[in-house]
């Protein structure tokens, strides 16, 4: 290997730390590495400036708007150049490989009067521009972008902006619905994104068949674009939950990150957990919750209530017990009562609420369980665990809510899972909602099948 080589690769790598990436694709090509290292002789940082978007503050400065070959926004990418280019002095236009055929037909291009840049030529004198405009790239180039293949033009033009220290917006008019799995995927290349320093400069549109998503600020470190139009009074409802045996640290965080974007009233996790959560979410008003006696209540009540302590001491503000079921159905009131009450008393004022499981009793059965809770003083009736046979149901709610009277708590969760759904345990009467599906259900989606 020439010395020549060993010091492009030596520096793509300091370039790659920088951005605080392993594993990337750094040599899309032998020729693209040696583009980039180009840039780094200017580099004095990386940094995500905070520009404005102001005509005014913007009328002296050069822009470059990249147009990627969208053909499902064709109308939308027209109108958002002609949002950009009146606020600088000049603008020019580059056109990605797909976006020159869609575009072909010179005399009726959207973007008459402005200069257009093709290929190499494009590629070439970028330095001279003040500010990036890459718009409405496919997810395809979304994902190059974020891992740093750079083999087509707006992926090689935009990271040599960000190189320089330039700032570079996306703007994404639409962004089309796609399975969980995938969506996960998409909420990866965004946190990338915004990790590396792009910067995401206006609202999402939603229509029909989208999901609407938008930076909460142009900077912000984001692991989920929040949604523009997502019903804020609908989250206020919501305990963002995630009680999976085999839930990672990693979706913890997520968790967090989405509850403090969403503004829901708290995340609902185990008690491994809490210590984490409370810590990401300190400086927030989402609170942690976490479940004790979970999910049988089939546990002692010394145990029921070390737990609940414990997981105080860790940091939680809400406590959902499960009461002691077989205790229940063998008609041994008192001491429903009193493992319930034990619990209370233990929480010393933080928020109890008390799983009953409702799909496993009778309608009697519930009667019985909401008025033995509120003897014990709980705050809160709770219909399920999410793990049992069966979920919340409105004649449940509504049992429940007509139980326990107006001054205290009922929850429903378990087979919520969209807003039609959510709206109608409310309007039976659940203040709290306990439901995996948060995000789909405030974006007014439907997550399909679940438990939780």
């Amino acid at each position: 290997m020439s010395t020549k080589n060993e010091l492009i690769e030596r520096v793509t790598r300091e370039v790659m730390k920088l951005y605080n990436v392993s594993g990337a694709d750094q040599s899309s090509t032998s020729a693209n590495t040696a583009q980039i290292v180009n840039t780094v002789s200017n580099y004095k940082g990386i940094t995500t400036p905070s520009v404005s978007l102001n005509a005014k503050d913007n009328a002296k400065l050069k822009s470059l708007v990249i147009v990627c070959g969208n053909t499902e926004l064709k109308e939308e990418t027209i109108s958002r150049f002609k949002e950009i280019k009146s606020s600088y002095r000049q603008t020019k236009v580059l056109l990605s490989t797909n976006a020159q055929d869609l575009f072909s037909n010179t005399s009726s291009r959207p973007f008459a009067g402005y200069e257009y840049l093709f290929g190499d030529e494009g590629i070439s004198g970028l330095e001279v521009y003040d500010h990036f405009h890459l718009v409405n790239p496919t997810l395809n180039t979304l994902s190059k972008l974020a891992y740093l293949q750079a083999d087509n033009l707006p992926a090689l033009a935009t990271r040599r902006a960000l190189l320089w220290g330039k700032p570079v917006w996306i703007s994404l008019d639409k962004i089309p619905r796609l399975p969980q799995a995938m969506m996960d995927e998409f909420n990866l290349i965004i946190e990338k994104l915004v990790k590396y320093g792009y910067q995401f400069e206006q609202e999402i549109s939603t229509s029909s068949s989208d999901v609407s998503y938008s930076s909460s600020s142009m900077n912000a470190p984001l692991s989920i674009l929040p949604p523009i139009r997502h019903d804020k009074e609908l989250a206020r409802y919501i305990d963002h939950t995630f009680l999976k045996p085999e839930t990672t640290k990693k979706e913890i965080e997520k968790l967090c990150a989405e509850a403090k974007q969403y503004q829901f009233a708290s995340v609902c996790i185990n008690p491994y957990y809490v210590s984490l959560a409370a810590e990401l979410l300190k400086d927030s008003s989402v609170k942690v919750c976490t479940v004790i006696g979970f999910p049988l209540g089939a546990t002692t009540t010394g145990t029921k209530c070390f737990e609940a302590k414990e997981a105080i001491r860790n940091g939680a503000g809400e406590i959902d017990m499960v009461i002691n079921i077989s205790a229940l159905k063998s008609k041994d009131y008192d001491f429903v009562r009193e493992d319930v009450r034990a619990v209370v008393e233990a929480c010393n004022g933080t928020l109890v609420k008390v799983i009953l499981e409702t799909a496993l009793l009778t309608r009697e059965e519930i009667i019985i369980a909401c008025r033995l809770c509120k003897e014990a003083k709980a705050h809160f009736v709770k219909t399920s665990t999410g793990f049992s046979k069966g979920g919340a149901t409105i004649e449940h709610v509504k049992l429940m809510r007509t139980v326990v009277g107006p001054d205290m708590g009922v929850k429903a969760s378990g087979g919520v899972r969209n807003a039609k759904d959510a709206k109608a345990m409310i309007e039976a009467g659940a203040n709290r909602l306990g439901v995996s599906a948060s995000i789909a259900i405030v974006s007014g989606l439907d997550a399909g099948a679940g438990k939780y």
